[in-house]
């Protein structure tokens, strides 16, 4: 390349002024690149952990046969209301019936040897010492011995009444049956779930939280409820919190009431949002500034021109917004996004 005298290099500027500096660039020299950049300053910051959850009744329960039998009746659908001891299925019960009549046929004459013997001890009683001791005493005898038998056959009837009266299923509390899978003339067995009863006068929202974030979640804390197809949220709060977390799908199983009754479907999918904590003054960064590496972690901040690593601690949560701990203050320039930066690079904030 052939040099520019000193006379001719003035000419250029004295013609075409600050123009001329572009004749002095040097191309070849990688320029500044430019990155979205933020400064920081404390504002106000909440913490919420978003789930999906379904509509449950805060009492549901199964209702099942504690014997086998047919069902000759099934007083009872899906929908149905009911109150606590309506019965819902008749069980034909002809066999243990007939054992009721047996044990009261046997009740029946063992009171009549009651009062048998209890008129022979009259008898001794009466003829005092007319009748010799042995008599009265063998009298007695026969007369408490009637009277433990008949308290052994109502004993005996008692048990037959109730193993009939497990024939007939009753509701165990009143509210609305859910579902039903039995039908007239099928056979039942204890294991078969026949009906699903639910008090729907209080609704919740169960679901569960990954354990990674399951320590933070304890009862009393807000949500806003969201339910399909509903374009406004609902206020609710967690009522319940398991004491553990499920090895097989590592989820902390929660429940969150609605702050004022809900007319809802069970089943219904709910968005919950839980308000897990709220500060007034706090330092975020963007996820994206944040580069991890094994158990550390740094950001990159604009110094004069160049990216400085700068290592941090934060507050892990699923957001597009971190809470960063340690490591930054107020008035730090930080690089938005951290993913194609190396240190000492030379940066211009766009």
């Amino acid at each position: 390349m052939r040099r520019l005298s000193a006379w001719k290099i003035l000419l250029v500027l004295a013609l075409f002024g600050a123009g001329a500096f572009a004749i002095l660039e040097r191309p070849w020299e990688a320029k500044p690149k430019s990155v979205a950049a933020e400064v920081l300053a404390p504002g106000p910051y909440t913490q919420v952990l978003a789930v999906n959850g379904r509509v449950a009744a805060r009492e549901s329960v199964p209702v099942r046969s504690s014997v086998s039998g047919q069902a000759i009746e099934v007083l009872a659908g899906e929908g149905d209301m009911i109150n606590a001891g309506n019965v819902l299925v008749q069980l034909d019960a002809t066999q243990p019936k007939s054992v009721v009549d047996q044990a009261q046929a046997a009740l029946d004459a063992g009171i009549v040897r009651q009062a048998q013997a209890q008129a022979t001890v009259d008898r001794a009683v009466a003829l005092g010492e007319n009748a010799p001791r042995s008599t009265r005493e063998d009298a007695e005898l026969a007369l408490a011995g009637a009277t433990n038998e008949v308290a052994r056959l109502q004993a005996a009837l008692d048990q037959a009444k109730s193993q009939l009266d497990q024939y007939t299923i009753r509701a165990p509390l009143e509210g609305v049956i859910l579902t039903r899978t039995v039908d007239r003339g099928q056979i039942v067995d204890p294991q078969a779930e026949l009906f699903r009863v639910a008090d729907l006068s209080e609704l919740l929202v169960e679901t569960d939280v990954d354990e990674l974030y399951s320590s933070r979640i304890k009862a009393g804390l807000e949500a806003l409820l969201k339910p399909v197809g509903h374009s406004v949220s609902r206020l609710g709060n967690v009522v319940f919190a398991a004491p553990s977390v499920d090895p097989a799908t590592g989820g902390r199983a929660i429940k969150i009431a609605f702050a004022e009754p809900a007319d809802l479907p069970v089943g219904l999918t709910v968005n919950a949002n839980i308000i897990v904590s709220e500060e007034t003054e706090a330092l975020t960064v963007p996820r994206g500034a944040i580069v991890t590496e094994g158990a550390d972690s740094h950001v990159f901040v604009l110094e004069n021109g160049v990216a400085v690593r700068r290592p941090v601690e934060f507050s892990d949560w699923p957001a597009d917004r971190v809470i960063v701990t340690e490591g930054l203050n107020e008035g730090d320039v930080v690089i938005s996004d951290s993913s194609a930066i190396a240190e000492r690079q030379s940066v211009v904030a766009e």
